[in-house]
C-alpha cells in the first residue's frame, strides 16, 4: 500500500496539471461569492444600498433581464473560446509538432480565463434562481451589481484570450516559449549544482530495480529525502527523468543495503506514466525545439527561416552547458547532497537534438550552415574533454551528411568556409575536418 504522502503527491501533481484544476477552484470561489451576496441581502446594509442604487437594478423584472442577458452572453463566449482552442490545437499539430499540444492545453492563463467564465455562469444561475416575482423588494442588489462587474470582466478577458490564443499559434512565440522555459530550467539546475562537490563512486552500492514499466515522470523528493536522512543514505538515480523503464531495469543505487520494507517505501516515491514527460527538463525543451525546426523544413511547411532561428536558440542553451557535469543534485539536512540525478551527457543530448536536423535538413545548405555555426559556438566555450569529443563527433557526422547530400558546388564552397573556420578551434591531437571535394570548374 502506498504511503499517504505519496498518494497526496501523485494526486496533487495530477490535479494541478489537469485542465479542470483552475476552473474547479474558481467556480467554487464564485459560488461562495454568490452565497455571500445572497446573505448580504438580508442585512441592514442592503436596505441602505437599495436607496442609492439606480431603480433599474432594484426591479425584479430588470434584474432578471440583466441576468438572463449576461448568462446568454457568457455562454456564447465560452462556446466561441472552445471553438478557437480546437482550431489552434489542430493547426499546432499540423504546423508545429504534437508534443507542444500539452503545453498549449495546460497554459495557466487560458485555464484561469475558462474558470472565470464557468464561475460567472454558475454565479448568475444561482442568482437568477432566487429572484422572486411576487416580492419585488427582495432583489439582491449587491448580487446584481456584482453580476455586471463579472460580465464586464468576462468581456475584457475575452480580448485577452483572443490575444493569447492568436499568439500561441505563431511558431515564433512557441519557439520563444520553449527557449525561455529551457533556459529557466537550466538556470535552476545551475543554482542547485552550486552545492555539487562531485559524484560519489557507486560501483559497489546496493541497487533497486523498478517494479513497473513506464516513463519516470516525478519523484516525491520530500518523502525520499526523509527516508535517506533517517537511514543516513546517499542515493543516485540510474536513469534521467523522462526515461522509459521496463520491469527489472536498474532504477536507484543506495550507499548501503536496505531491508525489503525500506525498499518498498523508496520505490513507492517514484511516479511512472505511460506518456512521456513534459516537465521541468531543459533537455525536453531542446528536443521540442528540434522537432519544431524539423517540421519547419519539411516540404509541407517549407520554412527554413524558422529552422535557422530555432537552431540559433538551441546554440544559446548548449553554450551554457559547457563544463557542466551531466548530473543534478538535491540537498537535505542542512544542505548536504544526498540524492543525485543522472542527466543526459552532451553526446546523447546532441544526438537527440542535432541528429534530426542534419538527417531531415541535409539537403538545405542554409540549415546545415546554421548547424555548423551552432556546433562551432560550443568550441569557443570551455567544454570538458568529453564534451569536446561529443561536439567534434557530431561535426564529423554533419560534414559526412553534407558531403553525401549537397551537390551544388557553390553550396559546397560555403560549407567549406565553415569548415575552415572550425578547424583552427580544435585542440592538439584533435583530427581536422576534411573539406568537401570541389569540381575543377567550381
Amino acid at each position: 500500500m502506498s504511503d499517504p504522502s505519496n498518494v497526496v503527491f501523485r494526486s496533487w501533481r495530477a490535479a494541478t496539471q489537469s485542465i479542470a484544476f483552475y476552473p474547479v477552484i474558481l467556480s467554487v470561489g464564485y459560488v461562495l461569492v454568490a452565497v455571500f451576496a445572497i446573505a448580504f441581502d438580508s442585512s441592514a446594509l442592503a436596505d441602505r444600498l437599495r436607496l442609492v442604487m439606480p431603480s433599474g437594478l432594484t426591479s425584479v423584472e430588470n434584474a432578471r433581464s440583466i441576468l438572463s442577458t449576461l448568462i446568454s452572453g457568457v455562454i456564447s463566449l465560452v462556446v466561441f473560446s472552445f471553438s478557437m482552442v480546437m482550431v489552434v490545437l489542430n493547426n499546432a499539430a499540423s504546423r508545429l509538432t504534437p508534443r507542444v499540444l500539452p503545453r498549449l492545453i495546460s497554459d495557466t492563463r487560458n485555464r484561469v480565463i475558462l474558470g472565470i467564465y464557468l464561475g460567472t455562469i454558475l454565479y448568475l444561475l444561482l442568482l437568477i434562481s432566487l429572484l422572486d416575482q411576487e416580492n419585488p423588494t427582495k432583489v439582491p442588489v449587491l448580487g446584481v451589481l456584482l453580476s455586471l462587474v463579472f460580465g464586464m470582466t468576462c468581456m475584457a478577458l475575452f480580448v485577452v484570450f483572443i490575444r493569447s490564443i492568436s499568439q500561441s499559434i505563431q511558431v515564433d512565440w512557441v519557439v520563444s516559449d520553449l527557449y525561455q522555459n529551457a533556459g529557466q530550467s537550466l538556470s535552476r539546475l545551475q543554482e542547485r549544482l552550486k552545492a555539487y562537490k562531485g559524484t560519489p563512486d557507486d560501483s559497489d552500492w546496493f541497487c533497486l530495480e523498478t517494479r513497473q514499466p513506464g516513463y519516470l515522470r516525478n519523484v516525491n523528493e520530500a518523502r525520499l529525502g526523509k527516508l535517506l536522512c533517517e537511514r543516513d543514505l546517499l542515493a543516485r538515480l540510474q536513469v534521467e527523468p523522462g526515461f522509459f523503464l521496463h520491469v527489472g531495469h536498474p532504477l536507484i543505487k543506495l550507499s548501503a543495503p536496505v531491508g525489503k520494507d525500506d525498499a518498498v517505501k523508496i520505490l513507492d516515491c517514484f511516479d511512472f506514466h505511460n506518456d512521456e514527460m513534459a516537465g521541468d527538463q531543459y533537455s525536453y525543451g531542446l528536443r521540442q525545439m528540434s522537432e519544431v525546426a524539423v517540421k519547419a523544413i519539411s516540404p509541407s511547411i517549407n520554412d527554413p527561416g524558422t529552422a535557422v532561428r530555432t537552431v540559433n536558440l538551441i546554440a544559446v542553451i548548449l553554450d551554457r552547458l559547457a563544463g557542466m557535469p551531466p548530473v543534478d543534485v538535491r540537498c537535505f539536512d542542512d544542505g548536504r547532497p544526498r540524492l543525485y540525478y543522472q542527466q543526459l551527457n552532451l553526446q546523447r543530448l546532441l544526438f537527440a537534438t542535432i541528429t534530426p536536423l542534419r538527417t531531415y535538413g541535409r539537403h538545405d545548405p542554409q540549415v546545415m550552415i546554421a548547424v555548423f555555426q551552432c556546433l562551432k559556438q560550443q568550441l569557443h566555450r570551455a567544454p570538458s574533454d568529453e564534451q569536446l569529443h561529443a561536439v567534434w563527433t557530431e561535426l564529423m557526422a554533419l560534414r559526412h551528411d553534407c558531403d553525401q547530400s549537397i551537390e551544388n558546388p557553390w553550396d559546397r564552397r560555403a560549407i567549406n568556409e565553415q569548415i575552415d573556420r572550425i578547424n583552427p578551434l580544435r585542440r592538439p591531437g584533435q583530427p581536422a575536418l576534411d573539406l568537401l571535394a570541389q569540381s575543377a570548374d567550381s
